[in-house]
């Protein structure tokens, strides 16, 4: 087996599987980098039974052939050869493959291709296609609502919802809710309710390309979810479970609308945060009244914070406490001159976008002090 890369494909390359091949490659197990080599491409393939990934690029082929390398130190071994051009060879009867540029020569132990658990591509499954800035601006506007408590493993994932042209996507750690909806450019074949792992999202929406009409192509299965785009294919198992309906924690009756402009309202709270960090459960207040919003925490121990901003209330005068983290988040994801926050006693709270009303944020209130 011998092939000549330029350099910055195999790095590409290597960069797109090794999330798959990284966690056990110095085990026992069978995983490692697959390289397979025929028809003027190469195939690379990492699999850790949780995540599969493959993907192809050109070379120049001398010589075709199959092998694993064990080795997590290839790709940052690669980075430093100073070429453009770089050797893979295996000959035969050898265990070590060699890569080399120039006086640059490196060497890794193989193992049998048999053994590797190849990825094959699912069949007869449901799909549906996106732009990939539509995928990535969805798990970026719900992901962080999720858990992070491997004792709820159901909300540790991401919920899909899809069907005809809608495409939903939901995330919650039951203490906050975040919704996010938008519609597809062609019906969708099939149905899907299904529970993706929010932290597989993150590699995910990495690989994507960045292109303004780049797709991407989700299929799935009664346990599998995969996404293809240019040359990759990256499946995951899904998390086993009935999501709860979401739509249930969204209140439809409140008891005040408050209307802020939204960085007025990131000002403030960014100026009593650092009080509500420092204190038990990270809680700030809020008092909504009349023409304007008090913001305030205090500790005896730490010290106090308190300012006021002008809003748009209609109607009951509201004093309600929240996780300061939970408000910070949201505002981070909020676009627009105002941010509208429907406000129920002693209840959750429904966080509106002035220019999306696609996305939707419920947050449940902490006991005060």
């Amino acid at each position: 087996m011998k092939i000549i890369f330029k350099k910055q494909d195999l790095i590409n390359s290597l960069e797109t599987v090794q999330r798959a091949a990284q966690s056990k490659v110095t085990s026992n197990t069978n995983n490692g980098f697959f390289i397979a080599a025929k028809d003027n491409k190469v195939e690379f393939q990492a699999n850790d039974y949780i995540v599969g990934i493959k993907t192809y690029c050109n070379a120049q082929i001398e010589e075709e052939g199959i092998t694993v390398i064990a080795a997590p130190q290839l790709l940052s071994t690669i980075r430093m050869i100073p070429s453009e051009e770089i050797t893979m060879e295996i000959k035969k009867n050898e265990t070590l493959v060699t890569f080399k540029a120039g006086q640059y020569i490196a060497k890794f132990p193989t193992r049998l291709h048999d053994d590797f658990p190849e990825i094959l591509n699912m069949q007869n499954t449901s799909k549906a296609i996106l732009k990939c800035k539509d995928l990535v601006e969805m798990t970026n506007l719900v992901q962080y609502a999720a858990a992070n408590d491997k004792q709820k493993p159901l909300f540790t994932g991401i919920l899909f919802e899809i069907k005809d042209k809608k495409f939903i996507m939901a995330a919650t750690n039951t203490h906050r809710l975040a919704v996010k909806e938008i519609e597809l450019e062609e019906n969708a074949n099939g149905e899907a309710r299904i529970i993706v792992p929010a932290a597989i999202m993150t590699d995910v929406i990495k690989l994507l390309p960045e292109g303004e009409d780049e797709k991407v192509e989700i299929t799935w299965a009664k346990n599998h979810v995969a996404f293809t785009f240019n040359n990759t294919y990256f499946i995951t198992s899904l998390i086993n479970g009935e999501y709860p309906d979401y739509k249930r924690v969204i209140p439809s009756h409140f008891d005040a609308k408050a209307e802020l402009y939204l960085n007025e309202f990131i000002d403030a709270v960014r100026f009593v945060s650092p009080i509500s960090r420092d204190v038990n459960y990270q809680t700030i207040n809020f008092f909504f009244s009349n023409d304007k919003l008090e913001i305030y925490e205090e500790d005896p121990d730490i010290g106090k914070s308190d300012t006021t901003i002008p809003l748009k209330l209609e109607g009951e005068n509201i004093e309600i406490t929240f996780n300061c983290t939970y408000i910070e988040d949201i505002l981070k994801h909020s676009k627009g001159e105002k941010i509208i926050l429907n406000l129920i006693k002693n209840g959750p709270m429904l966080v509106e976008q002035e220019s999306d009303k696609t996305y939707k944020y419920v947050v449940t209130p902490m006991r005060g002090r």
